[in-house]
């Protein structure tokens, strides 16, 4: 059976100075065009809330002046984009100073693709539409959508018409990127091979839908979205059939303590633990001197900063992407290998916003360990829990691996998995679980991995 799956490759590019500052272009248009239009919703919300807000002045009930208010219709993508059409051939509003001239109120359009910014649009809606599901509680909690500063993560997203799709691969290294504004189409060079996906686009089995376009650090990268048509196995192999399922820890002095042996490279002994790489920690220091350099070149209030500092922000970016370029290369390595050596994974359900939230406390009533619970905090946020459940989850499909969850307060370090007998004194200083019941004494993390893999449940579709 034939399924459609959607996947994304990404390669780092190449680009020239002079392609340089087109994507630059592209991305200032991308984050103006978003704040264009959360800029238009904001302002009708403003007006709704401020007459709600009158009414409940007047006495009236705020539940009662949220029905009794009329409501505006916040425009959407199609409305911003045709009040732009509108607009953007218009004068600046307002008096002009001595010997300045008229100008267009939206210069930064000008030799982009439209749709740079048409996706723009969509991005916006997408917020909005996320922060009103939040107030009615269809997904977890969020603040207000924010506009975008200058001097954000720089990005764009080009779609394009599968019947006439100008968004391909030209050679073996280029990316042809589709211009507008009267300006050409570009090639940029890429610096891996493409060959896994115009393999696939040339026997037919996929086509492309998107393009998203990134700086992050000193690097540029194309994410190519793909539409793929293949056949997934509907059930393990063999070889997974016959390891059946694995229990999986995520800790944080051991990122993930397994059940069962894992093999992580070929011809290497199979593990039964994988150390915590402690990636931020072993940056911290180069990153805290760059950071410091940062600081002390930065001119407050200056409109325009000098070189010397461009140079020392642009050294703490690289220092960041290469932090997360390898934390993400570590995580895909063990996902990959967990879903291809075994047919089943049990994890916790775990909290990580959670698990992660500050210690802070408030004025009237302060936090304890703070300090103790931020670094726990930076700890438990640089192994990527969600992360390594995302990765899981959506390669488990392309596998038919079967993903099976305990309960998020399900005592998996406290129980033993023997016999059941629960440890109510346990504290994370202990690192061996010792049981009163049966006599065994166990790593504290083996423990809860085993204890993981017998008590999970399967999720249900």
């Amino acid at each position: 059976m034939t399924d459609t799956i959607i996947k994304a490759f990404r390669y780092a590019l190449d680009p020239t100075e002079a392609q340089i500052e087109i994507l630059h272009r592209y991305a200032t248009a991308s984050r103006c065009g978003y704040n264009f239009a959360l800029g238009m919703k904001t302002t009708v919300y403003d007006r709704w809330r401020r007459g709600r807000d009158a009414l409940v002045a007047a006495g009236m009930d705020k539940a009662a002046a949220n029905k009794a208010e009329p409501r505006l219709r916040v425009p959407n993508r199609n409305r911003t984009q045709a009040y732009w059409r509108e607009t953007r051939g218009q004068g600046l509003i307002g008096p002009l100073r001595e010997g300045q001239e008229p100008r267009a109120p939206f210069p930064w359009w000008e030799g982009v693709n439209n749709r740079a910014y048409y996706t723009a649009f969509e991005d916006a809606d997408t917020a909005w539409k996320n922060w009103l599901d939040s107030l009615a509680g269809r997904r977890p909690a969020m603040g207000f959508p924010k506009f975008k500063r200058r001097g954000s993560r720089e990005s764009f997203r080009i779609v394009h018409s599968l019947k006439n799709p100008d968004i391909r691969f030209d050679g073996p290294r280029r990316l042809r990127i589709p211009g507008g504004g009267g300006q050409p189409a570009f090639t940029v060079r890429l610096l891996q091979s493409p060959r896994a996906l115009t393999s696939l686009i040339a026997s037919g089995q996929a086509v492309i839908t998107s393009l998203t376009v990134s700086r992050k650090g000193h690097r540029w990268y194309a994410s190519v979205l793909a539409r793929i048509e293949q056949d997934l196995p509907t059930r393990p192999t063999r070889r997974q059939q016959a390891a059946g399922r694995i229990g999986i820890d995520l800790g944080v002095k051991t990122a993930l303590t397994l059940s069962d042996p894992l093999t992580l490279h070929r011809g290497q002994d199979p593990v039964l633990a994988i150390d915590n790489p402690r990636l931020l920690e072993n940056t911290a220091r180069k990153l805290a001197r760059a950071q410091r350099v940062m600081a002390r070149r930065r001119v407050k209030g200056a409109a325009q900063q000098s070189q010397g500092y461009l140079e020392a922000k642009a050294k703490v970016a690289k220092l960041h992407a290469l932090l997360a370029a390898r934390r993400s290369t570590a995580q895909h390595l063990v996902t990959k290998r967990l879903v291809e050596q075994y047919a089943e994974i049990a994890l916790e359900t775990l909290n990580t916003k959670g698990m992660t939230r500050s210690a802070k406390g408030t004025v009237d009533k302060p936090g304890r360990n703070v300090r103790q619970k931020s670094g726990l905090n930076r700890a438990l946020l640089d192994v990527g829990f969600a992360e390594i459940n995302r990765q899981i989850e959506y390669k488990a499909g392309w596998r038919a691996v079967t993903i099976a969850r305990v309960p998020t307060f399900f005592p998996s370090s406290k129980s033993c998995h023997r016999c059941g007998w629960i440890h109510t004194n346990l504290t994370l200083a202990d690192r061996e679980f010792r049981c009163d019941a049966c006599g065994m004494i166990i790593d504290r993390d083996a423990n809860a991995a085993q204890n993981i893999k017998n008590h999970a449940t399967p999720d249900r579709p």
